[in-house]
């Protein structure tokens, strides 16, 4: 009994007096550092010669930030791809989450339905869904998920959530094996520090002739999430660039973008190039590039820079000699706000029936040119991190080749930001 005393006394005094060494505070969600990257499309239907190419449709994406609270999000229209088949409208989005446990990153797919060669492969909803999580710990987890209602291959009821990385052989009657099937396509790795997280509901791969109107190597994939954390940095570089590019007024899009490039996260250096560019009876153009450039140190700093060559845009509507378009920003190690600067210009510009505008026209100026609609020359939008320039911006007023009333056709696209 008096020892028991004794040690209840020393236990109290240890108590009152505190810990010689104070323990660690332990990690917040909160305070859990992370970088985040995520996308999602509904289809992407192509073969290896790229003589067919079909999306990506609905594309979302995010990338390029530490933040949660950011969502990104698309749709487009039911869409028909020769000798492919039918792919029903697709609805996808990609969000970042803070949770009771860390940090997330979640991304979507969903296709109301598709149709594909001749009927061999009938589907209802097509859904996809992928997750990434980083916990108080610093450990990695994540989820896959495919659902896909009404699903028959060749004439056979296949379930609603198949297996992981179900391998389906794609036999055609009379024919024998011609590629194969992968249902719930699933993937988790890290990767140099970056964990990755991605799903692909239903991909068809033709391996071998004998599907009329599609040649060996023909990839159809539906329902495609995906979600990545990355390495926590001083700041998250973003920009992407592009010489040319048409937007139904659907907003699916219906040519281009050409020459496209897009800045990398966490620096360096990125080119596109193409020998020239052509919207059949709407523009042509000579050779163009984009490059883009990003530093962390000693501050994050990217540049983006689109040039172009000799446009004629609806036989000399609007033509020039050279478009610059080009722009950088850069944080200060110890600032919080964003330098944002435009270095676009455009040589030889001249607007059919405007003889006022020239190469020295001044940034949004907005017009109207017969057989084209409203043109933005030298569009300019900024926000508190990033800016945007678009050397010439139309909005159809009426039908121009392939493109319907309210269709967009942009030349000359460069933007940059930098992030926390």
């Amino acid at each position: 009994m008096k020892r028991s005393h004794v040690a209840l006394v020393g236990a109290l005094t240890l108590a009152l007096a505190g810990s010689a060494t104070p323990a660690l505070a332990a990690t917040t969600p909160a305070q859990v550092t992370t970088g985040f990257s995520g996308s999602a499309y509904g289809s992407y239907i192509f073969n290896t010669d790229k003589t067919l190419t079909s999306g990506p449709t609905a594309s979302s994406s995010i990338s390029c930030t530490g933040a949660t609270g950011k969502t990104s999000s698309n749709t487009a229209a039911a869409l028909t791809v020769p000798a492919v088949g039918n792919v029903g409208a697709a609805t996808t989005s990609v969000k970042t989450l803070l949770t009771t446990t860390g940090k997330r990153i979640e991304s979507k797919s969903t296709i109301n339905g598709t149709t594909l060669l001749g009927g061999l492969i009938t589907a209802g909803a097509i859904t996809s869904e992928s997750s990434a999580d980083k916990n108080t710990a610093g450990a990695f987890s994540g989820t896959n998920k495919t659902t896909i209602a009404d699903l028959k291959v060749l004439g056979i009821a296949v379930g609603a959530n198949p297996g992981a990385n179900t391998v389906l052989d794609l036999a055609v009657p009379l024919v024998g094996s011609v590629g194969k099937i992968t249902l719930n396509g699933q993937e988790k790795r890290l990767v140099n520090g970056t964990y990755q997280v991605s799903t692909t509901a239903l991909r068809v791969e033709v391996l071998k002739a004998g599907l009329p109107g599609l040649k060996i190597g023909t990839d159809i994939r539906l329902g495609v999430s995906t979600a990545n954390l990355t390495a926590p940095q001083s700041g998250y570089l973003a920009g992407m660039g592009f010489s040319t590019r048409a937007v139904l007024a659907s907003g699916i899009l219906n040519a281009g973008p050409t020459a496209l490039a897009y800045a990398k996260c966490g620096g360096g250096t990125n080119n596109a190039n193409t020998a020239g560019a052509t919207i059949p009876g709407i523009l042509s153009a000579g050779a163009s590039s984009t490059a883009t450039t990003g530093t962390l140190t000693p501050q994050p700093k990217v540049t983006v820079t689109d040039t172009l060559a000799g446009l004629n845009l609806l036989n000399g509507a609007i033509t020039a000699d050279a478009i610059k378009a080009e722009t950088s920003a850069t944080r200060a190690a110890t600032a919080s706000t964003v330098t944002l600067t435009d270095t676009s210009t455009f040589t030889n510009l001249k607007v059919a029936g405007l003889p006022a505008i020239n190469a020295s026209v001044a940034p949004n100026t907005v017009v109207q040119v017969a057989g084209l609609g409203q043109v933005t020359l030298h569009k300019v939008s900024k926000s508190s991190t990033s800016i945007i320039v678009v050397m010439i911006d139309v909005v159809l007023n009426q039908p121009l080749g392939a493109l319907p009333t309210g269709s967009r056709i942009q030349i000359g696209y460069s933007s940059t930001g930098v992030t926390q």
